[in-house]
């Protein structure tokens, strides 16, 4: 897929992830739409890549249909979404759970992934790309109790869709992010409540990923040269989830 004259609409696409992402895909050539519950950030990442910018909160069905309809009067068709927008959370015990907080997450991570993929994605009648942002935390155990299992919700879904829409030429795929340096977690290591070396530690690579990383694997799965590839789940980790069983055996080498 060339991104020549394409439209791509990033969700979460004012900061971190979301806004490499815009940038790799104007580099390629698309025509980006930056899409953030935050409007000023939306229209900051926009205008820095020559682009277009929405505020927009995934969690509301009815807002992520009329900015669809919107836009496909506005700059035709969209053959390109990365549904990069997330609610994060911080580590907790399970019965320290806040249910306020679980249910955003719910809403957000997982009806609003949906929202976004089934508003563009039935739009795309000549054929398009997906790409779906999940984490390592949907491959595994963590202490994140809401984070973790709606991400895991992202990778089914962005299965079945890939299987529902295949005919259509509309591929669906998910990279799914490890620890990343973006300024949400930064602020997150400056508060005290995570900390990097201890994250560090589990990489085989011995380092944080960055979001230009994240961005380039998502800008490979929407690209023609991975014409052939639907339904997939790409990790982006630094080597995390291979790193496990060597903590039994004192950690991993240095």
């Amino acid at each position: 897929m060339n991104g020549s004259s394409r439209t791509v609409v990033v969700t979460g696409g004012g900061g971190g992830i979301g806004a490499a992402c815009a940038r790799a895909m104007a580099r390629q050539g698309w025509r980006v739409v930056v899409c953030d519950i935050d409007a000023a950030r939306a229209e900051q990442i926009a205008r820095e890549v020559g682009g277009l910018g929405r505020e927009l909160d995934i969690a509301d069905a009815d807002a992520v249909e009329e900015m669809a309809a919107s836009l496909d009067g506005e700059v035709g068709p969209c053959s390109g979404l990365i549904a990069c927008a997330a609610h994060l959370e911080n580590p907790h015990r399970p019965e320290d759970q806040s249910l306020d907080e679980w249910r955003r997450i719910i809403d957000v991570n997982v009806s609003g992934s949906f929202h976004t993929c089934r508003a563009f994605g039935s739009r795309m009648a000549g054929g398009g790309a997906i790409v779906t942002i999940a984490s390592i935390t949907a491959l595994g155990s963590s202490p994140l109790v809401a984070y973790g299992p709606s991400k895991a919700a992202i990778i089914t879904m962005t299965q079945n869709l890939a299987v529902a829409w295949g005919r259509r030429q509309v591929r669906v795929n998910c990279v799914a992010p490890g620890p990343t340096l973006t300024p949400a977690v930064a602020a997150s290591h400056a508060r005290g409540e995570r900390d990097p070396a201890t994250m560090i530690r589990q990489t085989a690579l011995g380092r944080l990923v960055q979001p230009e990383e994240v961005a380039s694997a998502v800008s490979f799965l929407m690209s023609d040269a991975a014409s052939a590839i639907t339904g997939v789940v790409l990790p982006v980790d630094a080597g995390v989830a291979v790193t496990g069983i060597w903590s039994l055996y004192g950690g991993v080498p240095s």
